[in-house]
């Protein structure tokens, strides 16, 4: 026992020792004027906030409130290098937090005071928390692009950044345009849809113009040729005026033609007959519709003959296998389509009850 107690009294004198050596050589190093301080790289993370050298520490979380402090639903984040505090505006806003800060148009409800310019109503915010003024009452002049406008005849730009927002510089008008599913870049009419006939019937045709007064794209160019179907004459809205202008009837478009004497008229140059033909005899030939469907575009060589542009007979025309006078030696048009018909070079009786009977083409 004695000899255990004699080995403790020597441990303990010796931690004494240290301890009043440690004393003496911080004492002595205060006084030679070598001040003990922590390396900020060196404490910094060490999960021990000190205050006088750090406005946080990254493992401490003692500062993950600075944020909510200030209104914002999010944690604060502290810089591991530095340990500086980062709780600024800037630092703390996040779209979907529902305070709309720092470079937010909004978020959520907190739309920062706007409302629709024609003060009914309010715009709604997305999901990127920019404004929405879609279900706004459209107010045309205010240079706000909203409810079934197309465009602000007023706004103009020569970059994005002069347009209002939800709108991108059209540079070829120097007018801001809607942004969304219906912009395209070309402005290509089939973007959008006839504001006068009040059919969904999509255009096929054109380039839209320049920003009406009425906060739509001016029509002017737009058509619905080639969609196959022959368009009587309809109404749609022209710049700059945005007043309802009469457009006229197609004339043809694809296959489809409005009065087959236009296309008789056509095809007679282009089918030359050796002798002068019989007046019950009609012949059409391959064509196609001018951009505008307002006529039939000139063929691109008359020089090869009747062969190269489908000279036949029309349906009703005399028959040609029969030789009849007047009758030029071009296939009945239905043989065409018919290989069949072709082959056997079908007629048909003419309809009328006369005798002598009169073969024509099906």
């Amino acid at each position: 026992m004695l000899g255990a107690s004699t080995a403790s009294a020597g441990i303990g004198l010796r931690v004494r020792r240290w301890i009043l050596t440690m004393a003496v050589g911080l004492t002595a190093g205060v006084v030679s004027g070598c001040p003990l301080e922590l390396e900020r790289d060196v404490s910094c993370g060490d999960g021990w906030w000190d205050p006088e050298f750090e406005e946080c520490d990254p493992r401490d979380t003692s500062h993950l409130n600075a944020c909510r402090a200030k209104g914002w639903d999010k944690d604060a984040v502290c810089d591991p290098v530095t340990c500086e505090l980062r709780a600024t505006e800037e630092d703390c806003a996040r779209c979907g937090d529902g305070v709309a800060s720092h470079t937010e148009e909004c978020d959520g409800q907190d739309l920062r005071g706007t409302t629709c310019s024609a003060g009914v109503g309010l715009p709604t915010c997305k999901s990127d928390c920019t404004l929405d003024h879609t279900n706004c009452p459209p107010v045309c002049g205010d240079d706000v692009v909203s409810g079934v406008e197309e465009c602000e005849p007023t706004a103009s730009c020569a970059v994005d950044d002069d347009c209002p927002l939800g709108t991108v510089c059209y540079q070829a008008f120097g007018q801001c345009v809607a942004v969304g599913e219906n912009f395209a870049p070309n402005l290509a009419c089939g973007a959008y849809n006839n504001k006068a006939i009040g059919v969904d019937k999509p255009y096929t045709s054109g380039t839209i113009d320049r920003c009406t007064s009425e906060c739509f794209f001016g029509r002017n160019d737009c058509g619905f040729c080639g969609d196959g179907v022959l368009d009587p004459e309809y109404k749609d809205l022209v710049f700059p005026s945005g007043e309802l202008t009469e457009f006229p009837s197609e004339k043809c478009d694809g296959q489809q033609v409005a009065d087959q004497q236009l296309l008789i008229n056509y095809c007679a140059p282009l089918c030359p007959s050796d002798s002068p033909i019989n007046g019950d005899v009609e012949v059409l030939c391959d064509f196609e519709c001018n951009a505008g469907c307002s006529g039939f575009a000139p063929p691109d060589d008359i020089a090869p003959g009747p062969d190269a542009f489908g000279c036949c007979l029309a349906k009703g025309s005399p028959c040609p296998k029969f030789d009849t006078e007047g009758v030029p030696d071009f296939p009945c048009c239905s043989w065409l389509e018919n290989p069949n018909w072709l082959a056997e070079e079908k007629c048909v009786i003419q309809q009328t009850g006369a005798i002598p009977v009169v073969f024509v083409c099906p």
